[in-house]
């Protein structure tokens, strides 16, 4: 099984990526079929201020990147979620950035 976003592969009996929070399919398509760049996710998070701060290191870097905000509602309480993603030729610097804030 594989996901489909960062195309990790996990063993029989997995059936949801943990950090991508999606379903795994059987087979991964081929990304070059399609026009889209791999990408990797390099950081995912509730904190909006942190995420901010990410994007301004990643940006002085001059790796270019790309925010997805998800937003569910529990009766009173709202669960917001930001992931970062980049091109994967770029995962490995990113990585760096995030953990080291520059």
């Amino acid at each position: 099984m594989f996901c489909p976003e960062c195309r990790a592969e996990y063993r029989h009996g997995f059936t949801h990526c943990t950090d991508c929070d999606v379903d795994l399919v059987a087979e991964l398509h081929n990304p070059e079929s399609d026009g889209r760049v791999p990408s990797s996710h390099v950081w995912t998070g509730k904190d909006q201020e942190r995420c901010g701060e990410i994007c301004k290191a990643l940006r002085a870097v001059g790796i270019p990147y790309n925010v997805e905000q998800s937003r569910q509602q529990y009766l009173k309480a709202v669960d917001e979620k930001y992931r970062i993603s980049v091109a994967s030729e770029f995962s490995q610097r990113a990585r760096q950035v995030v953990k080291n804030g520059r």
